[in-house]
């Protein structure tokens, strides 16, 4: 094997190991059937299989054996999705469904850990300890989240403070690298009070040789730290967690090869790094009215970006405070009408500065909205949901140095849902959906002296989906399969120059695909979960200001893969008594060919990457893994553009040379 395949192959990992007199973290068994799941990402609980809609789910435990530690790698667990870091990570471009994060600042894909919403680079760092399970609902949920949610969200749920003292570890030692986590869990009050505290941290080893000297470069440290107080009373309906979180990453990770060196993995000898530093306060708060359910969520988070790209710094610091209310009905009581309502408020505040011109450019944008779903359960089969949004924002925007900007702008948007379920039989159900997305217009926050405009209008997206589910009464096998089309009027897009990228409307985008997701337990010891996607991105009008006379009408969208699969199988066999199971495991995951820009001439083609792994599951308490990621020594380009200097210049995923387009 390569040097770049060592550096992400585990040696060891241990989980949920218990100390003495301490109960360890309970662990899914992975011999047993499929239980029916729910999800909370809608807002309210709802069983999955009744979700008009698609939604993926995917458990800790998978996750863990196979290696997948951040939000970035949820690829390899969620089909029609590509996750891959654009330049850094704290730009990860995150792509459901053919909807790509064009918009770095404001990702077509809403991640949130908790009900809270999350910072955009937070993509980057990895998931939090205790984590229960990762929710992705698929489609515009302009409904539910407003601004922004317009490929999908992804829903992180993490388990909370409660009785029981433990210590949850994990760990993986790497021939280049290694992470680990650290959960304590203890009662403070018997009953009344909790509070856990966890520790993370990811080191990865260089990935690139410097151009003349031969320097290793391309490492990143990713330490995060959190501590959580939970106040919830043994039969109280008041329970209230207030959590608050550090992290810092410190990467040289940011770093490109020209095209005559992609197989060596040489890179330029040009200044790149960054110190990407977050941190984050929440309050979760919610009552139990017997009949339905009061909860407020508060989060304030600050992001400061300190990054030099080939030599040219722009330091950027990002503070947002949101604030909502909802009340939700108890699904329990079995009404023929369940609902969600609520209001939610937002105030951001941006700062980027750009030394080398003495630019500084600021905004400050509010937004405002109230919004309801219905779930009318008009028969036993038959449910119809209803869901309407009104967002209204504000932004206004300063900029002095090489351009001045004093300006201010208001927009408005409604987001209308319906959506319907019928269940053919105890087995079978199908659903129609119509959604839409909204992304608000507003100031470029990229301000140079190159800029044709300052603002761009709003965007909108118009979806139609439909699809069927099957659930066996056993519980031994789940599927999906749906297809989707949708529209994206005045589409916003990153332009000009590549160092001096800025945002504006750039004509209509059509979005249509098909997808097909299953989970199963054929027997009592073999799983199988994986699925497909086929997905056509495409501009379909295509006007842009900075190149009236250019049409690339008909060209893909960048960062949209035309077809994407995924595979987990894993076979137990018991060992002697006392000595626990042993579980061979295989993942596989197949991303197509992508561009990294609207003229569709520099791309990544289509490649695989395999996971192999085997776990000594000795108890509850204590597992071991050893896995490979990346078995076959592919390296793939996750962004690339082309540059008057050095021609086509990439920064490659770690692995062995893969032909780019």
């Amino acid at each position: 094997m390569s040097r770049t395949l060592l550096a992400s192959a585990s040696v060891l990992a241990l989980s949920s190991l218990a100390w003495p007199g301490i109960a360890g973290a309970q662990q899914k068994e992975e011999t047993t059937v499929l239980e029916p799941i729910t999800v909370t990402a809608t807002k309210r609980v709802q069983e999955a299989f009744e979700v008009p809609a698609t939604v993926a789910i995917v458990e800790a435990q998978e996750l863990q054996d196979r290696g997948i530690a951040s939000a970035g790698e949820l690829d390899r667990a969620f089909v029609d999705t590509n996750i891959r870091s654009r330049s850094n990570r704290a730009y990860t471009n995150v792509t459901v469904r053919g909807q790509s994060s064009v918009d770095y600042y404001e990702p077509s894909v809403q991640l949130y850990v908790d009900g809270l919403p999350q910072d955009p680079s937070i993509f980057s760092q990895l998931l939090p300890a205790g984590l229960d399970s990762v929710e992705l609902l698929y489609g515009p949920q302009g409904t539910l989240y407003g601004r922004g949610a317009i490929g999908g969200v992804i829903n992180v749920v993490t388990r909370k403070p409660d009785n029981e003292l433990r210590v949850d570890t994990a760990g993986a030692l790497h021939t280049q690298g290694g992470d680990a986590s650290l959960l304590l869990n203890t009662p403070i009050i018997d009953g009344v009070i909790y509070g856990d505290a966890a520790l993370t941290f990811r080191r990865e080893a260089d990935q690139y040789t410097l151009l003349g000297s031969g320097q290793e470069i391309g490492g990143t440290d990713d330490l995060n730290g959190r501590i959580r107080l939970r106040y919830a009373p043994d039969d109280s309906p008041l329970d209230v967690m207030v959590s608050t979180q550090r992290g810092r990453v410190d990467s040289t990770e940011e770093q490109f090869v020209m095209e005559s060196m992609f197989n060596d993995r040489i890179a330029l000898p040009i200044d790149s790094r960054y110190r990407l530093d977050t941190a984050s306060f929440g309050v979760n708060a919610s009552y139990d009215l017997d009949f339905a359910t009061i909860t407020a969520l508060t989060g304030y988070q600050d992001r400061k970006l300190d990054r030099t790209t080939l030599g040219f710094q722009t330091p950027e610091d990002q503070t947002t405070f949101s604030q909502e209310l909802r009340i939700a009905s108890d699904p329990e009581l079995g009404n023929a009408l369940d609902y969600v309502v609520g209001v939610y408020g937002q105030r951001l505040d941006f700062e980027r500065r750009t030394p080398l011109i003495g630019q500084v450019s600021q905004q400050t944008i509010d937004s405002y909205a109230i919004f309801g779903d219905l779930a009318w359960h008009a028969t036993d089969r038959l449910d119809i949901s209803p869901g309407l949004r009104f967002d209204y924002e504000k932004a206004r925007a300063r900029a002095d140095g090489a351009v001045t900007i004093a300006g201010e702008r208001s927009f408005g948007g409604v987001s209308p849902k319906l959506g319907a379920s019928y269940a053919l039989d105890d087995e079978w159900r199908v659903h129609g959906l119509f959604s839409t997305g909204y992304k608000a217009g507003g100031f470029t926050r990229n301000v140079t002296p190159e800029n044709i405009a300052f603002t761009y209008d709003p965007q909108n997206t118009y979806n139609g989906e439909t699809g069927i589910k099957y659930r066996a009464l056993d519980g031994s096998l789940e599927a999906s399969l749906s297809a989707y089309y949708n529209v994206t009027k005045d589409y916003q897009l990153f332009v000009g120059d590549v160092y001096l990228k800025y945002l504006q409307n750039a004509g209509e985008v059509t979005a249509k695909g098909i997808n097909l997701a299953f989970r199963a337990n054929p027997t009592e010891r073999l799983g199988i979960a994986g699925g497909l996607g086929l997905n056509r991105t495409t501009f379909t009008k295509y006007e842009n200001s900075v190149n009236p006379g250019i049409d690339y009408t008909g060209n893909r969208v960048p960062y949209a893969p035309e077809f994407t699969a995924n595979l987990a199988l894993d076979y137990a066999f018991d060992l002697a008594e006392g000595w626990g199971q042993l579980i061979p495991r295989a993942g596989m995951t197949y991303a197509g060919s992508v561009f990294f820009d609207e003229t569709n001439t520099i791309g990544q083609k289509g490649f695989f990457l395999v996971d192999l792994g085997l776990s000594w599951k000795v108890s509850e308490q204590v597992v071991a893994d050893v896995f490979v990621n990346n078995v076959f020594d592919e390296t793939y380009a996750v962004y690339g553009f082309t540059e008057a200097t050095y021609g086509n210049l990439y920064q490659l995923g770690t692995g062995a040379p893969s032909a780019a387009v």
